[in-house]
């Protein structure tokens, strides 16, 4: 099924979530930014979203956000400088590799200890099908798995228990 509009594309989205068992939510009201926002659960728990941003007529992305526990942020922070910086670029240099695109939050920068890491991956209408949104879904999802792993291994489980978003 070749996709050319904004409601093909979030149909075939939509379908494809609910035949995997993924689809939890339509979010509504969306913001004015998006024209779309599907939320879903992968099979090992890990949240993700699918939008339409304006910006992007022709395309959606799959986006999962991991927000860094306040336990884990305090590990962190409590490392000197030098062990942090090391233990963050080594991180860097590893989801550089990953398909999906990754971002740290704005206060990354000041601060130089990260809140969020947000994994996105762009499907445009010209390569759009089930497959194609598999790929991406398990992409991101997987790229989320690798920091939280990174960040167990470094400091252990979280002693908060705080949702993926």
């Amino acid at each position: 099924m070749s996709v050319g509009t904004i409601q093909e594309a979030k149909s075939l989205s939509e379908r494809w979530m609910s035949d995997m068992g993924y689809f939890t939510r339509e979010v509504t009201p969306c913001p004015d930014d998006l024209n779309f926002v599907l939320e879903g659960m992968s099979p090992n728990g890990i949240p993700f979203i699918i939008i339409h941003p304006k910006k992007l007529p022709r395309a959606i992305v799959v986006i999962v956000n991991v927000r860094v526990t306040e336990s884990s942020f305090a590990s962190l922070s409590s490392l000197n400088k030098n062990d942090r910086d090391e233990f963050l670029w080594n991180l860097q240099r590893e989801i550089m590799f990953a398909p999906p695109s990754f971002f740290f939050e704005p206060t990354f920068e000041d601060g130089g200890i990260p809140r969020i890491i947000q994994f996105s991956e762009d499907i445009w209408y010209d390569e759009l099908t089930e497959g194609r949104l598999a790929k991406a879904v398990n992409d991101t999802v997987r790229s989320a798995l690798w920091v939280i792993w990174s960040f167990r291994r470094k400091f252990g489980k979280p002693t908060e228990v705080k949702p993926i978003e």
